[in-house]
């Protein structure tokens, strides 16, 4: 039997919730989701995309390491490119899909989503380097790309949708750019992940990641596409600037 390598079981961790198997994405790619489903989709996203750049930006100054702060550094030069931000592509998405870009800022995530930016800060507050790492970067961030070209998901918006290429270009740059980061990231585990402790950590945390994207998919799945509400006025209302929840009080 072969020996399974600390990169083997990481990649096994992810695929064992990885979100292209998610039934959402099976109706995307055959076109068989309403247009108000792809806008709440990219509303929901919004939502952390926007502040993926204050989450990652204690691993650009506590971590001692230099190559993580680099990679950490080049991510978050990566998501706001001056040419063409992330979050601004991911907005013209959302237009597309009839939602006005104005009402996606003022709106309030599911609590599906909410739950994912908490753990997010708390894994990038108050566990190790290497968890944060394989959680984030691994377990989250390293997904897209499997996800689009898999179920080719620009070709189903182009031909089942009518999108131009302005409207969908969020998904090609997501292709590349998280294909890059996911490499960094096994490369900077399998560095610092040196003892059993760490690489069993490191292992747990990326399929903890996949399990919290899974499940921030859910969110967007139940309220969008079944109907069934998340939230209404007053989880609009309890989720005030400065909530309860740990991401809130970071901020």
């Amino acid at each position: 039997m072969a020996v399974m390598t600390l990169r083997d079981e990481l990649r096994a961790a992810v695929e064992s919730r990885h979100g292209r198997h998610h039934p959402f994405y099976r109706l995307w790619a055959e076109g068989k989701l309403p247009r108000e489903a792809l806008g709440g989709w990219a509303q929901e996203h919004y939502h952390f995309t926007k502040d993926v750049v204050w989450l990652n930006t204690s691993m650009t100054i506590d971590v001692p390491y230099q190559d993580v702060r680099e990679m950490y550094r080049r991510n978050v030069e990566e998501e706001m490119d001056p040419r063409e931000p992330h979050i601004e592509i991911l907005l013209r998405f959302a237009e597309a899909m009839g939602f006005d870009p104005e009402q996606v800022k003022r709106s309030k995530p599911l609590p599906t989503t909410q739950a994912l930016l908490d753990w997010a800060y708390i894994i990038t507050r108050h566990r190790s380097m290497v968890e944060a790492i394989a959680g984030m970067t691994l377990g989250m961030e390293s997904q897209p790309p499997a996800i689009y070209l898999q179920h080719d998901i620009a070709r189903a918006l182009r031909e089942k949708y009518g999108c131009t290429e302005e409207e969908i270009a969020f998904f090609p740059v997501h292709v590349d750019a998280d294909t890059e980061h996911g490499g960094r990231a096994f490369d900077l585990v399998e560095k610092y992940a040196v003892t059993p402790e760490q690489q069993r950590r490191a292992v747990l945390a990326a399929r903890e990641g996949a399990e919290k994207r899974w499940l921030y998919i859910d969110g967007v799945y139940i309220h969008y596409v079944l109907g069934h509400p998340l939230k209404d006025e007053r989880w609009d209302e309890y989720q005030a600037e400065y909530g309860p929840s740990p991401y809130y009080r970071g901020v």
